[in-house]
């Protein structure tokens, strides 16, 4: 009798208990996107992109950046503090560990600025903030900036291009490493371990009977 309550315990627990998920890099790939088209926001592995004057690029010609990606994401004209925003679809917190980031034009000009700072911004779940600032003016392309350890339990994330402090310049984004957070068993899981624990138990039962 011991060693099915064992075997009970065992498998109730390995069905049912949450265990971290492996990490996701958001690349837009997956996309539906042709002629570089404006868009409200993006939804991606389970993630939500949001903010003003976005667009998906996929083909980059000689106006945008490229970085050999078949569609990563980009702001233009944005006011100061509106950046791109980064959520959980289902409202979950999350982690950031990193992220690929460039200036928006591959030639740019007093009508096309590229942004010279990135400003990320985030809220952790339950409240207190977290920012830092990136030099995107170290290279012309896209470079792989990481992220502080200290930014988990998220609940947005906003990346914020700068040009000057009135002006906000061009933006390109690829590459978003975040973390899933915990799993959650499916509700067709959890029944399927109760009705098992509840039938050992009857099995039990009867064998102390008898």
């Amino acid at each position: 009798m011991k060693a099915i309550a064992c075997t009970l315990g065992v498998m109730l627990a390995a069905t049912t208990w949450s265990a971290p998920a492996a990490a996701l890099q958001i690349t837009f790939d997956d996309l539906a996107s042709a002629g570089n088209p404006s868009v409200a926001t993006v939804e991606t592995g389970g993630y939500r992109l949001a903010g003003p004057f976005l667009r998906t690029i996929d083909t980059p010609g000689t106006t945008f950046v490229g970085n050999g990606s078949a569609v990563y994401l980009a702001q233009n004209g944005a006011g100061p503090g509106a950046g791109v925003t980064l959520a959980r679809i289902d409202s979950a917190p999350f982690e950031l560990y990193g992220f690929s980031a460039s200036g928006l034009f591959a030639d740019p000009g007093p009508g096309s600025p590229n942004s010279s700072l990135l400003a990320v911004i985030a809220m952790r779940a339950g409240g207190g903030g977290l920012s830092t600032i990136y030099d995107l003016g170290v290279s012309s392309g896209f470079v792989n900036f990481p992220v502080p350890t200290t930014w988990t339990n998220l609940e947005f994330v906003t990346f914020a291009g700068i040009f000057s402090a009135t002006t906000a310049g061009g933006l390109a984004l690829d590459d978003i490493d975040v973390g899933l957070g915990p799993s959650v068993p499916e509700p067709a899981t959890i029944v399927l371990a109760l009705t098992t624990v509840a039938g050992l138990g009857t099995v039990v039962l009867r064998r102390r009977r008898s």
